[in-house]
C-alpha cells in the first residue's frame, strides 16, 4: 500500500510540477523584476506568521491519528481548538501593531495599510485551514484524494495566471498595481482551495471536534509532542527564508526579485521531496518493526536518484529555459538558481531523513541540525553576500543545507536502528524491488 500510494503520489506531482511552472512564469512576468521580490518578501511573512501561530499542530495530527493514540475526536477537538486561539490571537497582534505604527516590520514599504494587512491575515487563516483538513487525509492515508485536489488546484492556478497576464498586457500599470492583482489572485485561488478542502471534509472525514473536560487531559501530550516538531520546523523555516530578509537588507529590490526567483523555482523541486515525506509518515508512525526501516532505506536510495537526476536536467537547462521563460531581464537568476540546485538535492533528501526521526520520537536530532544549518546561514549569507550579492547568498544556502544533510544523515544512522548506511545509492535488490511494484501498479 505504501509503496503504491508512493508511486501514485510522485506521478500525480509530475503534471503538478510543470503546472506551478507555467502559472510561476506568468504570475513573474506579471510582477515583472520592480515587483517580484516584494511579492516573495509578503509571502515570507504571512509563511512565517503560519509557522509561529501554527505550533506545528498538522505534523501533530497524523501522528496522532494514523498511531491511534488519540480518537480523531480528540485531535480535532485539540487541533481546532488550537486553530481558533491562534487566529484571533494573531489578529489582535496584527492590528494592534499596526495602531502602534510597527507594522513597517512585516509590511514591505509604501504596502502598510489596512487592506494589506488584512489580506495577510486572510492568506494566513487559509493557508492554516487547508493544512489542517489536509492532515486529516494524510493521516488516514487518502492521498488518492489529495492528489487529486493538488491537480485541481494546479490546473486552476495554470489557468487563471496566464488570462490575467494577457489581460493586463495591453494595460499601463504602476508597480503597486502589478502586486495587487497577483495578490488578489491569489486569494481567490487560496479561498477557492479552502472550499474545495471544507466539501471533502464534510464528505470524506465528517470528524465533529470533540470540545469538553476529557480532551484537557490530552492537550498537554499532543503539545508536547507538536512543540518540538514546532521548534525544528521554525528553525528550518529561516534556513529556507532568512536569506530573503537578507538579501532584502544588502541590496536592492531588482536583486531581491532574481534571488527570489532562483529560490522559489528550486522549492518547487523540493515541493516533491515534502510530497514524498507526507506520504511516508504515517506508516513509519504506525509501524514497530523492522520492514518499516528497510523499506525507507529502499525510498531514500531511490529518492537520491529521482533527485540528482532532476537536479541535473535543471542545473543543465537553466541558461536557456530562465531567460526563455521568465524573460532577458531575469538573466542575473540563472547563477544563483545553478547553486541554489545542488543545495536542494541534499534537501530533499534530508526532509526524508528528518521523517524518520519524527516517526521515532527524536525530532530534538532534527532541530540541532537546523539549527547548526541556521547558523551556517546566518554567518555565511552576512560574509558572502557583500562581496558577491545573490551568487554569496546561494553559495551560503548551499554550504547550509549541504551541513544539515550530513548531520541529518549522521543522526539517522546512528540514533535509529536502521540495519545499513547506504540511503543513497540503489542497490540491485531495490531496483528489482520497485519493478514489481511498478508491473503490480500497472496490471491494476
Amino acid at each position: 500500500m505504501l509503496g503504491r500510494n508512493l508511486i501514485n503520489s510522485v506521478l500525480t506531482q509530475i503534471p503538478v510540477f510543470i503546472l506551478g511552472i507555467v502559472s510561476g512564469v506568468f504570475s513573474t512576468r506579471i510582477l515583472g523584476e520592480e515587483a517580484k521580490g516584494i511579492f516573495s518578501l509578503f509571502q515570507a511573512n504571512y509563511l512565517l506568521f503560519l509557522l509561529i501561530f501554527s505550533f506545528g499542530i498538522q505534523t501533530g495530527v497524523v501522528y496522532f491519528v494514523s498511531s491511534k493514540k488519540y480518537t480523531e475526536q480528540v485531535v480535532a477537538g485539540i487541533s481546532s481548538a488550537i486553530f481558533l486561539v491562534s487566529s484571533s490571537i494573531l489578529l489582535g497582534l496584527l492590528f494592534t501593531t499596526y495602531y502602534l505604527d510597527i507594522s513597517s516590520f512585516y509590511l514591505p514599504e509604501n504596502y502598510n495599510t489596512i487592506p494589506y494587512l488584512i489580506s495577510l491575515f486572510v492568506l494566513f487563516f487559509l493557508s492554516f485551514f487547508n493544512n489542517l483538513i489536509t492532515s486529516f487525509f494524510q493521516a488516514r492515508s487518502k492521498f488518492n484524494i489529495i492528489n487529486r485536489v493538488s491537480i485541481i488546484n494546479s490546473v486552476i492556478n495554470a489557468a487563471l495566471f496566464p488570462i490575467l497576464y494577457f489581460y493586463l498586457q495591453e494595460k499601463q500599470i504602476t508597480v503597486v498595481e502589478k502586486f495587487n492583482y497577483v495578490l488578489v489572485a491569489t486569494l481567490i485561488l487560496l479561498l477557492l482551495n479552502s472550499i474545495i478542502w471544507f466539501y471533502l471534509y464534510m464528505r470524506q472525514i465528517t470528524i465533529i471536534p470533540q470540545f469538553n473536560a476529557a480532551i484537557v487531559n490530552k492537550v498537554k501530550g499532543f503539545v508536547t509532542y507538536s512543540l518540538l516538531i514546532y521548534i525544528g520546523m521554525f528553525v528550518n523555516f529561516f534556513n529556507y527564508r532568512l536569506d530573503l530578509w537578507i538579501v532584502n537588507h544588502y541590496l536592492d529590490e531588482k536583486q531581491l526579485s532574481y534571488y527570489s526567483l532562483a529560490a522559489n523555482i528550486v522549492q518547487i523541486i523540493l515541493y516533491l521531496s515534502v510530497t514524498i515525506a507526507s506520504v511516508i509518515l504515517p506508516k513509519l508512525s504506525n509501524s514497530d518493526n523492522d520492514k518499516r526501516l528497510i523499506l525507507f532505506a529502499q525510498i531514500s536510495r531511490f529518492s537520491f536518484s529521482f533527485f540528482f537526476l532532476l537536479v541535473v536536467i535543471a542545473f543543465s537547462t537553466s541558461y536557456f529555459i530562465i531567460p526563455l521563460m521568465y524573460g532577458e531581464e531575469f538573466t542575473p537568476t540563472i547563477i544563483p538558481f545553478q547553486i541554489l540546485s545542488i543545495g536542494i538535492l541534499f534537501s530533499c533528501i534530508t526532509q526524508l531523513f528528518s521523517m524518520l526521526l519524527v516517526s521515532s520520537n527524536k525530532n530534538i536530532f532534527n532541530i540541532i541540525a537546523c539549527s547548526i544549518g541556521l547558523i551556517f546561514t546566518v554567518v555565511f549569507d552576512i560574509y558572502l553576500i557583500p562581496k558577491f550579492n545573490i551568487n554569496g547568498a546561494a553559495i551560503a544556502t548551499l554550504i547550509s543545507y549541504f551541513a544539515i544533510f550530513i548531520i541529518t544523515y549522521i543522526f539517522v544512522i546512528t540514533k535509529t536502528t536502521i540495519k545499513t548506511n547506504n540511503l543513497l545509492i540503489p542497490t540491485k535488490q531495490d531496483v528489482v524491488y520497485l519493478y514489481g511494484l511498478v508491473m503490480k501498479s500497472y496490471k491494476k
